[in-house]
């Protein structure tokens, strides 16, 4: 129910975004149709760096809808939703869920920040994470592992993760949920979201995502 209702507050949200669009794409500083994800993508990164998470999440939310490719957008999306601050308080408890939710969906897609990212928020080390998520030692050093095999981490030249997680997640591990971790770990295969489509109408205005393109990740570390 929850992932229903995301989906058509996101495909809502994009309908909104592509009707108010400029013909032939977008111009200057106006408005980014729903067929324009990574056009999307730079303007919510643009507003998180000028006006903060609060602001640029609908628009991440947007990108991340668009499922396999835009992974790296499920990860700025989740890292955003866990660091947005509301004086509501069951508010921020659905922005965290929410966020781990999107942490989790680019992690199994094979997106080595959402999986060291999980690792150090699911530790419960309170450097890395928040005390309105609750800690998760077995998923955490699954998560550790499975980053630490992540060969395409390399490209952007991620580091390991911390000592100091590694070392919190161990010692509330006994053997037998050590051996649980790195099981799961093992088991881990890919699960990618399906694409998303834009609607024929909202088709081939400039601006649009070619077939086969995928968004450019940052080159930056992991935090």
């Amino acid at each position: 129910m929850f992932l229903r209702s995301l989906t058509i507050i996101v495909l809502l949200s994009a309908v909104a975004a592509c009707s108010s669009s400029p013909k032939g794409g977008r111009q200057g500083g106006g408005p980014v149709g729903v067929n324009q994800p990574s056009a999307l993508l730079a303007k919510a990164r643009d507003t998180q760096a000028q006006q903060g998470c609060a602001r640029a999440i609908p628009a991440y939310r947007i990108v991340s809808s668009y499922g396999a490719g835009y992974e790296v957008a499920q990860f700025e999306l989740g890292a955003c939703l866990l660091e947005v601050a509301t004086e509501n308080t069951i508010e921020e408890a659905l922005f965290r869920s929410e966020g781990l939710l999107w942490l989790r969906r680019a992690a199994w897609a094979g997106n080595p920040r959402a999986q060291g990212k999980l690792a150090e928020v699911l530790s419960g080390l309170k450097v890395f994470s928040d005390e309105r998520v609750a800690s998760d030692p077995i998923e955490a050093m699954m998560w550790a592992t499975i980053y630490d095999r992540n060969g395409s981490r390399n490209v952007f030249s991620l580091p390991d993760i911390p000592n100091p997680v590694i070392n919190h997640i161990n010692g509330q591990l006994s053997p037998a949920d050590l051996a649980l971790a790195h099981e799961r770990a093992a088991e881990y295969r890919k699960i990618e979201m399906a694409s998303f489509v834009a609607p024929e109408g909202a088709r081939g205005q400039a601006g649009s995502r070619g077939e086969g393109q995928r968004p450019q990740g940052r080159r930056q570390r992991r935090r």
